[in-house]
């Protein structure tokens, strides 16, 4: 009987712990529509880039999807949903965990993979006339 007790430990523990053996995993396509439903796109950018990117988990919020629900959550009670200086915190009315996970699994897609200078040809060209036209040859006033 010992492996039946602690079978059912294991299993309590981990509803205590907020484990669910029915998890919601995220869909990303959900996810998609949801941020851009949501408008995060507005500061995350279109692709994770933006002013606050998310992109190639360089946040620490996308740690797991729970410190990110989290991160959601805090503060929902006290902060409107679209405050004019700083990210909003989505109640549960407004962004359910589900919708959350959704996001969370789309932001995991996205990838910052800019291209090489030497890939970008209007680039070089903006560097080729600045070398051209550098501290040696600037012109006075």
């Amino acid at each position: 009987m010992p492996i039946i007790f602690c079978r059912r430990s294991f299993i309590s523990l981990a509803l205590l712990l907020g484990f669910s053996t029915q998890a919601h995993a995220g869909d990303p396509a959900e996810g998609a529509t949801v941020y851009y439903e949501h408008g995060c796109y507005s500061c995350h950018g279109y692709n994770g880039t933006g002013r606050t990117p998310l992109a190639n988990n360089v946040s620490g919020i996308m740690v797991d999807e729970g410190v990110f629900i989290r991160f959601l959550r805090q503060r929902a009670d006290r902060n409107p949903i679209l405050p004019n200086n700083s990210m909003p915190n989505f109640g549960v009315e407004a962004l359910s965990d589900e919708q959350a996970k959704d996001v969370y699994a789309y932001i995991k897609t996205l990838v910052d993979d800019p291209p090489e200078i030497e890939e970008i040809p209007t680039f070089v060209k903006i560097l080729d006339a600045a070398k051209a036209n550098g501290p040696d040859n600037a012109r006075s006033n």
